[in-house]
């Protein structure tokens, strides 16, 4: 007999379940939802007991699905698999499920919820018995002490609930993981596109796109999208020790389909999305400028930040990111050549009317007794200079280390100039310690 069913859009998470469940469980892919719940529970068979949804399902569709699950199947219990914990009281409030639970509990945790959530829904009366409940209680007292209740604070709650219809169950699983689940963009919230220029190599071009991503992914989780978009020699993958499965040629390649975008995408354990550039030079050709900007306009409906590292100069994948910028970071060095350069790329920008309408200049490797001041650099660009970046051999270290240096060493110099940057984006990304928090790394 069917005694769970799994809606959810993550193969991992579907293929663990399998495992764990065998022939209890009947799935039906996420997907499904694109074309309205009905086409889900049309799919259902038998009576499940217990519905897992998600992950990677949003509070619309999970709401959605509930109805339509409890109209078809009354009594049915539903558990919503999901981690981020700030706006729980919204999905609590707004459907009516039983319990939340981690994706990244343990089979224990979740096969022992499972079993406490069938054997109150036995017990309230909202599911009939069979023969191989193995946890059956005799009344809700024993069963509403068998579920450790907590409140939505995480603290053990002091009374029961008389309601029996109310009961939450909230599994803490340990060890907390953050949230694969893409945050929605509301209607009043401005998307960004940040494209990162500078008129030739060696500039730090790389460094401060990557910088930008970590930052703005502490205010922003998993709503940060990184893009490799030096088509041929891109080396963001590189740098942040990532060996992504499929790069942009593939990603920009994978047409309208929201949900099979998202599936080729690398996640970071910072909180951010990675879209490496083609793994060899001669797959650049594959991609168009036209073809990239259309497709950077596509993420900026489903990402807050929508980061670009651009190939250096003025070429036509660079040129197609400025024309979708909302912000324009333009990155040199303190030396004569790089400063005239960035001038002569600003010069033409103007006259291309391609200038973002915010503009951050960043000048690296900034140092002391090298013949040259503030006031002199701004005078070779025609522009001020927004933030300064000292020269350090921590920037070095983090990229041998495959970390962003604004969290490899929060008290370097250069890390403390580029959180300027990050701030200039976005003001409330001031550091904290709870938001630099990083999952443990291998040495």
């Amino acid at each position: 007999m069917t005694r769970y069913l799994l809606v959810s859009r993550s193969a991992e998470y579907e293929t663990r379940l399998r495992r764990l469940l065998r022939a209890r469980l009947q799935t039906v892919p996420g997907e499904y939802l694109t074309f309205g719940p009905g086409e889900v529970v049309d799919r259902v068979t038998d009576h499940p007991r217990v519905a897992l949804l998600g992950p990677l399902l949003s509070f619309e569709e999970t709401s959605t699905l509930t109805a339509s699950l409890a109209q078809e199947h009354p009594g049915i219990g539903v558990i919503v698999v999901r981690e981020q914990r700030s706006d729980l009281e919204d999905w609590v409030d707004g459907i009516e499920i039983h319990a939340v639970l981690s994706p990244e509990a343990t089979d224990a945790t979740t096969e022992a919820l499972l079993d406490r959530l069938d054997s109150w829904l036995t017990a309230s009366g909202r599911l009939p018995a069979t023969s191989d409940d193995a946890n059956e209680v005799d009344d809700l007292a024993d069963l509403e002490s068998a579920l450790d209740l907590v409140d939505l604070g995480g603290n053990e709650a002091t009374e029961s609930p008389t309601d029996a219809d109310a009961v939450v169950a909230v599994a803490e699983v340990e060890p907390s993981e953050p949230d694969w689940v893409l945050p929605p963009i509301g209607d009043t919230v401005r998307t960004e596109v940040i494209v990162v220029a500078a008129p030739k190599g060696g500039q730090g071009k790389t460094t401060t796109a990557i910088n930008l991503a970590a930052g703005l992914a502490e205010v922003a989780p998993n709503s940060v999208v990184l893009v490799d978009a030096d088509v041929q020699f891109g080396d963001i993958a590189n740098a942040l020790d990532l060996a992504p499965q499929y790069s942009l040629v593939d990603v920009a390649n994978a047409g309208h389909d929201e949900v099979a975008l998202k599936a080729l995408l690398t996640h970071h354990d910072d909180d951010f999305f990675v879209i490496a550039a083609p793994p060899s030079p001669e797959l650049a050709d594959e991609i168009t400028g036209e073809a990239l900007g259309e497709f950077l306009a596509r993420l900026a409906t489903m990402f807050r930040y929508v980061i670009v590292d651009t190939t250096p100069g003025l070429g036509e994948h660079a040129l197609a990111a400025l024309e979708q910028a909302t912000d324009g970071v333009f990155v040199t060095n303190f030396t004569v050549p790089s400063l005239r350069a960035l001038r002569k790329e600003f010069e033409l920008l103007v006259a291309l009317q391609l200038v973002p309408a915010n503009r951050h200049v960043i000048v690296n490797f900034v140092e002391k007794n090298t013949g040259l001041v503030l006031k002199d650099a701004e005078a070779i660009l025609g522009a001020r200079v927004d933030v300064q970046v000292p020269r350090s051999l921590g920037v070095v270290l983090a990229s041998n280390a495959g970390v962003p240096l604004i969290h490899h060493d929060v008290r370097d110099p250069a890390a403390k100039a580029i959180r300027g940057v990050v701030l200039r984006i976005d003001p409330n990304a001031v550091p904290t310690r709870k938001r630099i928090q990083r999952k443990a790394r291998a040495k």
